[in-house]
């Protein structure tokens, strides 16, 4: 089904004509709506408050604690040699290329008449995104390797912007800030 039109009611990013289409569209397809109904259930879960049902501390004797420490390194070795092991015994003939993964990237600037993206998944070569219905949103989506990618936003042709929903940021080498995104397999 659409997850990005369903994403963008759940994010309200869709004017009233929109949203309108989208309730319509609920309507009449029940696999959609379940697949709607299913993500706001999740949303509803993510901005639940987190439970403060937090196991009772217990103390734990010196002596345990001190032989815990003398004996951690010989497991963390022994753990370490079986590892590589059996990973010599069971390497495969050719590594595995991963799959790139769809990614969604949105941007608020209702004030833009030209917003793009650019980062290290692009060879810093700047991207049009598009606007995501009326409310001032621009998106694009791109399949990404699964790794580290660093990226900003650009507005209007020269006003560079880190993505304010990723906290993980570095200075570049120009006096700006770039957005660092981390895709893993199951991201």
């Amino acid at each position: 089904m659409n997850t990005i039109l369903i994403s963008q009611f759940i994010d309200d990013e869709l004017d009233l004509d929109e949203k309108k289409a989208f309730v319509r569209a609920v309507q009449t397809s029940r696999e959609y709506a379940e697949e709607a109904l299913s993500l706001l259930e999740q949303e509803k879960w993510l901005r639940a408050e987190p439970k403060a049902d937090l196991p009772e501390m217990r103390f734990v004797e010196p002596w345990r604690v001190r032989l815990r420490n003398i004996l951690q390194p010989f497991a963390a070795f022994a753990a370490g040699a079986a590892a590589v092991i059996l990973w010599w015994i069971f390497m495969p003939a050719a590594p595995v290329a991963e799959a790139p993964r769809p990614h969604r990237f949105v941007l608020y600037q209702p004030e833009a008449a030209q917003v793009e993206i650019t980062g290290s998944f692009t060879g810093w070569r700047s991207l049009p995104m598009k606007r995501a219905g009326g409310a001032g949103y621009w998106e694009i989506t791109l399949d990404l390797p699964p790794g580290e990618h660093r990226f900003s936003y650009i507005v209007e042709g020269e006003r560079r912007l880190a993505d304010p929903t990723v906290a993980l940021r570095e200075q570049d080498d120009f006096g700006g800030e770039n957005s660092i995104l981390e895709v893993t397999l199951s991201s």
